[in-house]
């Protein structure tokens, strides 16, 4: 009998922990969910003779922006999207460009604030900020991103600069009245083909800019000068200005990296070498 319960005893346990583990509850699975990844975008990638040509300008009081958009050739939708600073924060506006129902130069304003039942409230200190532009509808999608800097004359005194500081229009002190505001931003291409934005074809490829310095008038300017600096030694360059019709070399002088030369207008200025 002792021999038999030593032998059965010992098939019990074997049994009972098969019986245990048999019947255990399967732990769950639980399913990965995995996070897209986010898309980068590939900004600025287009050539510039192949953008767009865009300005931003002011309000005469500095509180609204308009933006213009032109030379659109591969695209049906934009999208724009604004960023602006502000003394305390930084805010935006954003919209859409239709263009199989709106024709070029495209035209859309944006407040540096925001208005509700005819009453609006600005933002005070606004500085600058940057545009963002999504092309889709062409061949393939593309994104052109531009920095711009809002400027008063009396705040600046008469010297106005771009977001990258590679861009300078002295005005001297008294060469705008105090309360005019001026934006400053890189137009993203070309105001025209430099073979054709003349009587004569343009040689040469853009080394810096196009920058363009504008203001809610278009004022004559005195002793006015315009300075572009660049990454690259521009002996031999030219300074061209763009008057809305054709470009026009200015009278410049080249000291290393930087351009300078007198000027008589706002508009645009492209380096080209």
């Amino acid at each position: 009998m002792k021999k038999n319960l030593k032998i059965i005893l010992p098939l019990f346990i074997v049994v009972l922990v098969g019986l245990v583990w048999l019947f255990k509850p399967a732990k769950k699975t639980v399913p990965v969910t995995e996070t897209p990844a986010r898309k980068v975008e590939q900004i600025n990638q287009l050539a510039v003779k192949d953008r767009p040509f865009v300005i931003l300008s002011p309000r005469a009081d500095g509180k609204e922006m308009t933006i213009t958009v032109d030379k659109v050739t591969n695209a049906s939708k934009i999208e724009y999207e604004v960023e602006y600073n502000t003394k305390d924060i930084i805010s935006g506006f954003f919209g859409t460009i239709d263009l199989s129902k709106e024709t070029l130069p495209a035209v859309k304003k944006g407040l540096f604030g925001t208005c509700s039942k005819s009453v609006c409230r600005y933002d005070e200190g606004v500085s600058g900020g940057s545009l963002t532009l999504r092309f889709e509808g062409g061949d393939q999608p593309y994104v052109l991103k531009t920095d711009f800097n809002l400027q008063q004359m009396f705040d600046r005194e008469g010297v106005f600069t771009s977001k990258d500081a590679k861009a300078t229009l002295d005005v001297g002190r008294t060469g705008l009245p105090n309360a005019t505001y001026l934006i400053i931003s890189n137009t993203m291409g070309l105001p025209a083909s430099l073979s054709q934005g003349g009587p004569e074809a343009v040689e040469g490829e853009v080394v810096a800019g196009p920058y363009s310095f504008v203001g809610a008038a278009s004022p004559g300017l005195k002793n006015a000068t315009i300075s572009i600096q660049s990454k690259d030694d521009l002996t031999g360059a030219k300074l061209l200005f763009y008057n809305g019709k054709s470009y026009i070399e200015l009278k410049a002088t080249v000291s290393g990296t930087k351009i300078s030369a007198p000027v008589t207008g706002l508009g645009t200025f492209v380096v080209v070498k």
